[in-house]
Protein backbone atom coordinates (compact mmCIF):
# COMPACT_ATOMS: atom_id res chain seq x y z
CA UNK A 1 0.00 0.00 0.00
CA UNK A 2 1.33 3.43 -0.84
CA UNK A 3 0.41 6.86 0.36
CA UNK A 4 -2.29 8.58 -1.62
CA UNK A 5 -1.10 11.41 -3.86
CA UNK A 6 -2.87 13.93 -1.63
CA UNK A 7 -1.18 12.64 1.54
CA UNK A 8 -0.29 15.55 3.78
CA UNK A 9 0.82 14.90 7.33
CA UNK A 10 0.40 17.58 10.03
CA UNK A 11 3.26 20.02 10.68
CA UNK A 12 5.89 18.69 13.05
CA UNK A 13 4.87 21.01 15.89
CA UNK A 14 1.20 20.01 15.70
CA UNK A 15 2.09 16.32 15.50
CA UNK A 16 4.42 16.61 18.48
CA UNK A 17 1.73 18.36 20.56
CA UNK A 18 -0.77 15.66 19.64
CA UNK A 19 1.67 12.92 20.66
CA UNK A 20 2.19 14.61 24.03
CA UNK A 21 -1.56 14.89 24.69
CA UNK A 22 -2.24 11.33 23.55
CA UNK A 23 0.68 9.96 25.60
CA UNK A 24 -0.74 11.72 28.67
CA UNK A 25 -4.08 10.10 27.82
CA UNK A 26 -2.38 6.69 27.77
CA UNK A 27 -0.68 7.57 31.08
CA UNK A 28 -3.98 8.52 32.70
CA UNK A 29 -5.94 5.48 31.54
CA UNK A 30 -3.20 3.04 32.55
CA UNK A 31 -2.87 4.73 35.92
CA UNK A 32 -6.57 4.25 36.62
CA UNK A 33 -6.57 0.62 35.49
CA UNK A 34 -3.51 -0.09 37.65
CA UNK A 35 -5.12 1.67 40.58
CA UNK A 36 -7.95 -0.85 40.48
CA UNK A 37 -5.46 -3.71 40.58
CA UNK A 38 -3.63 -2.13 43.52
CA UNK A 39 -6.80 -1.54 45.54
CA UNK A 40 -8.50 -4.86 44.86
CA UNK A 41 -7.48 -6.36 48.22
CA UNK A 42 -8.85 -3.41 50.29
CA UNK A 43 -11.99 -3.53 48.13
CA UNK A 44 -12.24 -7.26 48.75
CA UNK A 45 -12.15 -6.89 52.52
CA UNK A 46 -14.38 -3.81 52.64
CA UNK A 47 -17.08 -5.36 50.45
CA UNK A 48 -16.51 -9.05 51.35
CA UNK A 49 -15.61 -10.08 47.79
CA UNK A 50 -14.40 -13.56 46.83
CA UNK A 51 -11.49 -14.29 44.47
CA UNK A 52 -13.95 -15.37 41.79
CA UNK A 53 -15.80 -12.05 42.13
CA UNK A 54 -12.46 -10.25 41.85
CA UNK A 55 -11.72 -12.21 38.69
CA UNK A 56 -15.14 -11.30 37.31
CA UNK A 57 -14.63 -7.61 38.08
CA UNK A 58 -11.04 -7.35 36.91
CA UNK A 59 -11.32 -9.67 33.95
CA UNK A 60 -14.78 -10.69 32.82
CA UNK A 61 -16.82 -7.48 33.31
CA UNK A 62 -14.13 -5.11 32.09
CA UNK A 63 -12.71 -7.45 29.46
CA UNK A 64 -16.02 -8.48 27.90
CA UNK A 65 -17.22 -4.89 27.66
CA UNK A 66 -13.82 -3.86 26.32
CA UNK A 67 -13.86 -6.62 23.75
CA UNK A 68 -17.48 -6.67 22.64
CA UNK A 69 -17.52 -2.91 22.15
CA UNK A 70 -14.25 -2.87 20.21
CA UNK A 71 -15.56 -3.92 16.78
CA UNK A 72 -18.47 -1.47 16.51
CA UNK A 73 -16.36 1.25 18.08
CA UNK A 74 -13.49 0.42 15.73
CA UNK A 75 -15.88 0.96 12.85
CA UNK A 76 -16.94 4.30 14.35
CA UNK A 77 -13.29 5.31 14.67
CA UNK A 78 -12.80 4.67 10.95
CA UNK A 79 -15.67 7.01 10.08
CA UNK A 80 -16.14 9.64 12.82
CA UNK A 81 -14.10 12.52 14.23
CA UNK A 82 -11.68 10.77 16.55
CA UNK A 83 -10.88 13.79 18.73
CA UNK A 84 -14.60 14.19 19.47
CA UNK A 85 -14.74 10.51 20.42
CA UNK A 86 -11.86 11.06 22.85
CA UNK A 87 -13.73 13.87 24.58
CA UNK A 88 -16.93 11.85 24.88
CA UNK A 89 -15.02 8.85 26.23
CA UNK A 90 -13.27 10.90 28.91
CA UNK A 91 -16.58 12.25 30.21
CA UNK A 92 -17.98 8.72 30.55
CA UNK A 93 -14.72 7.55 32.14
CA UNK A 94 -14.90 10.29 34.79
CA UNK A 95 -18.49 9.41 35.69
CA UNK A 96 -17.70 5.67 35.90
CA UNK A 97 -14.71 6.18 38.20
CA UNK A 98 -16.88 8.30 40.49
CA UNK A 99 -19.56 5.60 40.50
CA UNK A 100 -16.95 3.03 41.54
CA UNK A 101 -15.94 5.23 44.48
CA UNK A 102 -19.53 5.42 45.69
CA UNK A 103 -20.53 1.81 44.90
CA UNK A 104 -22.57 0.09 47.58
CA UNK A 105 -22.80 -3.36 46.00
CA UNK A 106 -21.01 -5.77 43.71
CA UNK A 107 -23.62 -5.02 41.05
CA UNK A 108 -22.69 -1.34 41.01
CA UNK A 109 -19.01 -2.22 40.83
CA UNK A 110 -19.76 -4.57 37.95
CA UNK A 111 -21.72 -1.95 36.02
CA UNK A 112 -18.97 0.61 36.54
CA UNK A 113 -16.36 -1.83 35.28
CA UNK A 114 -18.49 -2.56 32.22
CA UNK A 115 -18.71 1.16 31.46
CA UNK A 116 -14.96 1.57 31.93
CA UNK A 117 -14.29 -1.36 29.61
CA UNK A 118 -16.54 0.16 26.95
CA UNK A 119 -14.76 3.52 27.16
CA UNK A 120 -11.31 1.92 27.14
CA UNK A 121 -12.25 0.22 23.86
CA UNK A 122 -13.04 3.65 22.46
CA UNK A 123 -10.12 5.70 23.77
CA UNK A 124 -7.11 3.49 23.07
CA UNK A 125 -7.89 2.60 19.40
CA UNK A 126 -8.91 6.22 18.75
CA UNK A 127 -5.56 7.45 20.03
CA UNK A 128 -3.63 4.85 18.01
CA UNK A 129 -5.61 5.67 14.87
CA UNK A 130 -4.80 9.36 15.28
CA UNK A 131 -1.11 8.58 15.77
CA UNK A 132 -1.03 6.60 12.52
CA UNK A 133 -2.10 9.77 10.68
CA UNK A 134 0.43 12.04 12.38
CA UNK A 135 3.58 10.50 10.90
CA UNK A 136 4.58 8.60 7.73
CA UNK A 137 5.33 4.85 8.00
CA UNK A 138 9.07 5.24 8.55
CA UNK A 139 8.43 7.29 11.71
CA UNK A 140 5.28 5.58 12.92
CA UNK A 141 6.89 2.78 14.93
CA UNK A 142 8.70 5.18 17.23
CA UNK A 143 5.64 7.45 17.58
CA UNK A 144 3.48 4.46 18.53
CA UNK A 145 6.06 3.33 21.07
CA UNK A 146 5.93 6.77 22.72
CA UNK A 147 2.23 6.25 23.36
CA UNK A 148 3.08 2.87 24.88
CA UNK A 149 5.68 4.62 27.05
CA UNK A 150 2.91 6.87 28.36
CA UNK A 151 0.87 3.80 29.24
CA UNK A 152 3.79 2.14 31.01
CA UNK A 153 4.54 5.31 32.95
CA UNK A 154 0.91 5.49 34.06
CA UNK A 155 1.05 1.92 35.34
CA UNK A 156 4.15 2.67 37.39
CA UNK A 157 2.82 5.94 38.75
CA UNK A 158 -0.49 4.33 39.67
CA UNK A 159 1.33 1.75 41.78
CA UNK A 160 3.74 4.22 43.41
CA UNK A 161 1.35 7.07 44.13
CA UNK A 162 -1.61 4.80 44.80
CA UNK A 163 0.30 2.63 47.27
CA UNK A 164 1.88 5.49 49.19
CA UNK A 165 -1.28 7.60 49.27
CA UNK A 166 -3.37 4.58 50.28
CA UNK A 167 -1.14 3.85 53.28
CA UNK A 168 -1.19 7.56 54.26
CA UNK A 169 -4.97 7.72 53.95
CA UNK A 170 -5.28 4.49 55.96
CA UNK A 171 -3.36 6.07 58.83
CA UNK A 172 -5.47 9.23 58.68
CA UNK A 173 -8.67 7.21 58.53
CA UNK A 174 -7.66 5.18 61.60
CA UNK A 175 -7.40 8.34 63.69
CA UNK A 176 -10.12 10.40 62.01
CA UNK A 177 -12.73 8.17 60.34
CA UNK A 178 -14.85 11.22 59.46
CA UNK A 179 -11.98 13.21 57.90
CA UNK A 180 -12.79 12.22 54.31
CA UNK A 181 -16.54 12.41 54.58
CA UNK A 182 -16.65 8.91 56.00
CA UNK A 183 -15.18 7.37 52.84
CA UNK A 184 -12.61 4.62 53.30
CA UNK A 185 -9.21 5.20 51.61
CA UNK A 186 -9.80 3.18 48.46
CA UNK A 187 -12.98 5.11 47.71
CA UNK A 188 -11.21 8.42 48.22
CA UNK A 189 -8.55 7.42 45.70
CA UNK A 190 -11.18 6.59 43.10
CA UNK A 191 -12.79 10.00 43.51
CA UNK A 192 -9.39 11.65 43.07
CA UNK A 193 -8.76 9.63 39.90
CA UNK A 194 -12.14 10.70 38.52
CA UNK A 195 -11.27 14.35 39.10
CA UNK A 196 -8.01 13.97 37.15
CA UNK A 197 -9.98 13.33 33.97
CA UNK A 198 -11.09 16.96 33.85
CA UNK A 199 -7.74 18.60 32.97
CA UNK A 200 -7.09 15.86 30.42
CA UNK A 201 -10.48 16.58 28.85
CA UNK A 202 -9.41 20.21 28.49
CA UNK A 203 -6.11 19.08 26.98
CA UNK A 204 -7.84 17.30 24.11
CA UNK A 205 -9.00 20.74 22.96
CA UNK A 206 -5.38 21.46 21.97
CA UNK A 207 -5.33 18.88 19.19
CA UNK A 208 -7.15 18.72 15.86
CA UNK A 209 -8.43 15.79 13.84
CA UNK A 210 -5.65 14.87 11.35
CA UNK A 211 -6.39 14.02 7.71
CA UNK A 212 -6.64 10.29 7.07
CA UNK A 213 -3.69 8.99 5.06
CA UNK A 214 -2.88 5.88 3.00
CA UNK A 215 -6.47 5.13 2.02
CA UNK A 216 -6.90 2.69 -0.84
CA UNK A 217 -10.65 3.22 -1.06
CA UNK A 218 -13.37 4.35 1.27
CA UNK A 219 -15.48 1.59 2.84
CA UNK A 220 -19.11 2.58 2.35
CA UNK A 221 -20.63 -0.04 4.61
CA UNK A 222 -19.68 -2.61 7.21
CA UNK A 223 -19.93 -5.53 4.79
CA UNK A 224 -17.40 -3.93 2.45
CA UNK A 225 -15.08 -3.19 5.37
CA UNK A 226 -15.28 -6.76 6.66
CA UNK A 227 -14.57 -8.14 3.19
CA UNK A 228 -11.52 -5.90 2.97
CA UNK A 229 -10.40 -7.06 6.40
CA UNK A 230 -10.86 -10.69 5.32
CA UNK A 231 -8.30 -10.15 2.57
CA UNK A 232 -5.68 -9.79 5.33
CA UNK A 233 -6.66 -13.01 7.12
CA UNK A 234 -3.43 -14.99 6.66
CA UNK A 235 -1.60 -12.28 8.58
CA UNK A 236 -4.28 -10.88 10.87
CA UNK A 237 -5.83 -14.17 12.02
CA UNK A 238 -2.73 -15.70 13.60
CA UNK A 239 -1.58 -12.29 14.82
CA UNK A 240 -4.80 -11.86 16.77
CA UNK A 241 -4.37 -15.34 18.26
CA UNK A 242 -0.81 -14.48 19.30
CA UNK A 243 -1.99 -11.24 20.90
CA UNK A 244 -4.73 -13.15 22.73
CA UNK A 245 -2.29 -15.48 24.47
CA UNK A 246 0.17 -12.66 25.08
CA UNK A 247 -2.62 -10.70 26.78
CA UNK A 248 -3.42 -13.67 29.01
CA UNK A 249 0.12 -13.82 30.35
CA UNK A 250 0.31 -10.05 30.80
CA UNK A 251 -3.04 -9.95 32.64
CA UNK A 252 -1.80 -12.51 35.13
CA UNK A 253 1.01 -10.17 36.14
CA UNK A 254 -1.17 -7.05 36.04
CA UNK A 255 -4.07 -8.46 38.08
CA UNK A 256 -2.60 -10.99 40.48
CA UNK A 257 0.89 -9.66 41.32
CA UNK A 258 -0.27 -7.46 44.19
CA UNK A 259 -2.54 -10.12 45.80
CA UNK A 260 0.42 -12.55 45.72
CA UNK A 261 2.62 -9.95 47.43
CA UNK A 262 0.01 -9.29 50.11
CA UNK A 263 -0.91 -12.93 50.72
CA UNK A 264 2.35 -14.83 50.19
CA UNK A 265 4.88 -12.20 51.26
CA UNK A 266 2.67 -10.35 53.79
CA UNK A 267 3.37 -6.92 52.31
CA UNK A 268 1.19 -3.80 52.49
CA UNK A 269 0.66 -1.57 49.42
CA UNK A 270 2.90 1.09 50.95
CA UNK A 271 5.72 -1.42 51.52
CA UNK A 272 5.92 -2.61 47.93
CA UNK A 273 4.66 0.49 46.11
CA UNK A 274 8.14 1.96 45.57
CA UNK A 275 9.96 -1.02 44.11
CA UNK A 276 6.91 -2.43 42.30
CA UNK A 277 6.30 0.91 40.58
CA UNK A 278 9.98 0.97 39.55
CA UNK A 279 9.73 -2.57 38.21
CA UNK A 280 6.53 -1.75 36.33
CA UNK A 281 7.93 1.50 34.98
CA UNK A 282 11.25 0.01 33.85
CA UNK A 283 9.64 -3.06 32.33
CA UNK A 284 6.94 -1.08 30.55
CA UNK A 285 9.20 1.70 29.29
CA UNK A 286 11.99 -0.58 28.10
CA UNK A 287 9.50 -3.00 26.55
CA UNK A 288 7.64 -0.27 24.66
CA UNK A 289 10.78 1.44 23.42
CA UNK A 290 12.43 -1.83 22.41
CA UNK A 291 9.22 -2.86 20.69
CA UNK A 292 9.22 0.28 18.57
CA UNK A 293 12.93 0.16 17.77
CA UNK A 294 13.17 -3.56 17.00
CA UNK A 295 9.96 -3.50 14.98
CA UNK A 296 11.42 -0.73 12.83
CA UNK A 297 14.72 -2.64 12.56
CA UNK A 298 12.79 -5.71 11.41
CA UNK A 299 10.82 -3.67 8.89
CA UNK A 300 13.98 -2.27 7.35
CA UNK A 301 15.72 -5.63 7.19
CA UNK A 302 12.92 -8.00 6.22
CA UNK A 303 9.84 -5.92 5.39
CA UNK A 304 6.53 -6.41 7.12
CA UNK A 305 7.26 -10.02 8.06
CA UNK A 306 10.42 -9.03 9.93
CA UNK A 307 8.41 -6.83 12.29
CA UNK A 308 7.18 -9.93 14.13
CA UNK A 309 10.47 -11.79 14.50
CA UNK A 310 11.40 -10.19 17.86
CA UNK A 311 7.89 -10.90 19.15
CA UNK A 312 8.45 -14.64 18.67
CA UNK A 313 11.58 -14.60 20.82
CA UNK A 314 9.91 -12.43 23.46
CA UNK A 315 6.90 -14.76 23.69
CA UNK A 316 9.17 -17.77 24.25
CA UNK A 317 10.92 -15.88 27.04
CA UNK A 318 7.57 -15.27 28.74
CA UNK A 319 7.24 -18.94 29.76
CA UNK A 320 9.95 -18.98 32.45
CA UNK A 321 9.14 -15.41 33.48
CA UNK A 322 5.58 -16.49 34.30
CA UNK A 323 6.90 -18.41 37.31
CA UNK A 324 7.07 -15.20 39.36
CA UNK A 325 4.09 -16.34 41.41
CA UNK A 326 6.07 -19.27 42.87
CA UNK A 327 9.35 -17.38 43.33
CA UNK A 328 11.12 -18.29 46.61
CA UNK A 329 12.03 -14.68 47.50
CA UNK A 330 10.69 -11.18 46.87
CA UNK A 331 13.87 -10.36 44.92
CA UNK A 332 13.31 -13.25 42.52
CA UNK A 333 9.64 -12.33 42.34
CA UNK A 334 10.58 -8.76 41.35
CA UNK A 335 13.06 -9.86 38.67
CA UNK A 336 10.65 -12.28 37.02
CA UNK A 337 7.77 -9.82 37.27
CA UNK A 338 9.88 -7.07 35.68
CA UNK A 339 10.65 -9.40 32.80
CA UNK A 340 6.97 -10.25 32.41
CA UNK A 341 6.04 -6.57 32.31
CA UNK A 342 8.78 -5.86 29.76
CA UNK A 343 7.73 -8.65 27.44
CA UNK A 344 4.05 -7.76 27.79
CA UNK A 345 4.68 -4.13 26.79
CA UNK A 346 7.05 -5.26 24.04
CA UNK A 347 4.61 -7.61 22.33
CA UNK A 348 1.65 -5.27 22.77
CA UNK A 349 3.63 -2.53 21.00
CA UNK A 350 4.92 -4.78 18.21
CA UNK A 351 1.44 -6.19 17.55
CA UNK A 352 -0.13 -2.76 17.18
CA UNK A 353 2.73 -1.55 14.98
CA UNK A 354 2.29 -4.61 12.75
CA UNK A 355 -1.39 -3.73 12.26
CA UNK A 356 -0.77 -0.03 11.54
CA UNK A 357 1.90 -0.91 8.98
CA UNK A 358 0.03 -3.66 7.18
CA UNK A 359 -3.66 -2.75 7.18
CA UNK A 360 -5.15 0.07 5.03
CA UNK A 361 -6.24 3.22 6.82
CA UNK A 362 -9.93 2.90 5.99
CA UNK A 363 -10.18 -0.40 7.91
CA UNK A 364 -7.35 0.17 10.37
CA UNK A 365 -9.68 1.13 13.21
CA UNK A 366 -11.69 -2.02 12.54
CA UNK A 367 -8.50 -4.11 12.61
CA UNK A 368 -7.39 -2.47 15.86
CA UNK A 369 -10.88 -3.10 17.20
CA UNK A 370 -10.61 -6.77 16.21
CA UNK A 371 -7.33 -6.95 18.10
CA UNK A 372 -8.99 -5.46 21.17
CA UNK A 373 -12.00 -7.76 20.79
CA UNK A 374 -10.01 -10.97 20.63
CA UNK A 375 -7.47 -9.98 23.28
CA UNK A 376 -10.09 -8.68 25.69
CA UNK A 377 -12.92 -11.21 25.29
CA UNK A 378 -10.75 -14.32 25.10
CA UNK A 379 -7.70 -13.02 26.96
CA UNK A 380 -8.25 -10.26 29.49
CA UNK A 381 -11.81 -11.36 30.29
CA UNK A 382 -10.95 -15.01 30.89
CA UNK A 383 -7.40 -15.12 32.31
CA UNK A 384 -8.02 -13.58 35.79
CA UNK A 385 -11.12 -15.69 36.41
CA UNK A 386 -9.46 -18.83 35.02
CA UNK A 387 -6.52 -18.32 37.37
CA UNK A 388 -8.87 -17.85 40.34
CA UNK A 389 -10.81 -21.02 39.45
CA UNK A 390 -7.62 -23.03 38.92
CA UNK A 391 -6.25 -21.77 42.24
CA UNK A 392 -9.44 -22.91 43.95
CA UNK A 393 -9.21 -26.31 42.27
CA UNK A 394 -5.59 -26.70 43.35
CA UNK A 395 -6.36 -26.00 46.98
CA UNK A 396 -7.37 -22.39 47.56
CA UNK A 397 -5.83 -18.93 47.75
CA UNK A 398 -2.43 -20.30 48.79
CA UNK A 399 -2.09 -21.89 45.33
CA UNK A 400 -2.52 -18.62 43.43
CA UNK A 401 1.10 -18.50 42.24
CA UNK A 402 0.96 -22.06 40.93
CA UNK A 403 -2.30 -21.30 39.12
CA UNK A 404 -0.66 -18.30 37.43
CA UNK A 405 2.10 -20.54 36.09
CA UNK A 406 -0.43 -23.17 35.03
CA UNK A 407 -2.28 -20.70 32.81
CA UNK A 408 0.62 -18.55 31.58
CA UNK A 409 3.33 -21.03 30.59
CA UNK A 410 1.17 -22.78 27.95
CA UNK A 411 -0.16 -19.36 26.89
CA UNK A 412 3.37 -18.09 26.24
CA UNK A 413 4.23 -21.07 24.06
CA UNK A 414 1.05 -20.68 22.02
CA UNK A 415 1.72 -16.96 21.61
CA UNK A 416 5.15 -17.65 20.10
CA UNK A 417 3.67 -20.25 17.77
CA UNK A 418 1.02 -17.90 16.40
CA UNK A 419 3.44 -15.00 16.02
CA UNK A 420 5.46 -17.32 13.80
CA UNK A 421 2.41 -18.27 11.73
CA UNK A 422 1.50 -14.59 11.32
CA UNK A 423 5.03 -13.87 10.14
CA UNK A 424 4.76 -16.67 7.61
CA UNK A 425 1.43 -15.26 6.43
CA UNK A 426 3.05 -11.90 5.83
CA UNK A 427 5.89 -13.52 3.88
CA UNK A 428 3.39 -15.31 1.66
CA UNK A 429 1.76 -12.02 0.75
CA UNK A 430 -1.23 -12.15 3.05
CA UNK A 431 -1.09 -8.40 3.57
CA UNK A 432 -0.57 -5.33 1.52
CA UNK A 433 2.64 -3.67 2.59
CA UNK A 434 3.04 -0.07 3.60
CA UNK A 435 6.06 1.35 1.91
CA UNK A 436 8.02 4.23 3.23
Amino acid sequence: MTNSPAASYPPHRAARLAIVVLSVLGFFLSMDVTLTTLLIEPMKHDMALTDVEIGLLQGTAFGLAFGLASLPLGRAIDRANRVTLLKLGLIIWMVSMGATALAGSVTTLMLSRIALGFVYALLIPSALSIISDLYPPERRSVATSLFAVGQASGQAFGILAGGLIFDALTQLHAGRPDLMGGLVPWRTLYLAAAALALPLLLGTGLISEPARQEQEQRSRNLKTALLELWQHRSFLGPLLAAMLFSTMTFQAAAVWATPVLIRSYHQTPGQFAGWLSAVTFAGGIVGALLGGQLAEFGRRRAGRAGVLLPAIAAAILTAPLSLFGVAPTIVTFGILLAGSMLVGAFNATVGVIAITLNVPNEIRGLALGANVFVSAVFGAATAPTAIALLSSALGGEAKLGLAIAGICVPGAILSALFFGIAMRGAKLGGTVAVTA
